[in-house]
């Protein structure tokens, strides 16, 4: 049986005060993996802390999907962690900001068709 995604919206770090205790995505460049903390940089040049489930593995300079419940405004519970493959990814940034800002400013559009 699957299960359906739990509800998230998706962040870049400079949105992360605005969701404090909810639910969020966002993609975080590995600076370093020490135990279960995870110390990283969002697409929008955000530093970032986050507490991981279990060990990651993740190469510095690689991007993750983080999915988790932020704290703070630099700290997120990561409830799952995606790798994407390494560091050699050709991850567009800039993009995926416009992405977060449109579908954070244009919510009704998205919830509604």
């Amino acid at each position: 049986m699957n299960t359906p995604f739990e509800s998230r919206t998706l962040v870049n770090g400079g949105m992360l005060k605005q969701f404090t205790g909810q639910s969020v995505s966002i993609m975080v460049r590995v600076e370093s993996v020490a135990g279960s903390t995870l110390l990283g940089t969002s697409t929008d040049n955000q530093k970032l802390r986050i507490n991981l489930p279990s060990e990651l593995s993740a190469a510095q300079g690689s991007w993750v999907e983080v999915i988790g419940i932020p704290s703070a405004g630099d700290t997120i519970r990561a409830k799952e962690i995606i790798e994407f493959g390494g560091e050699n990814i050709d991850f567009d940034v800039d993009s995926y900001n416009t992405m977060t800002q449109l579908l954070n400013n244009v919510q009704q559009f998205y919830r509604y068709g």
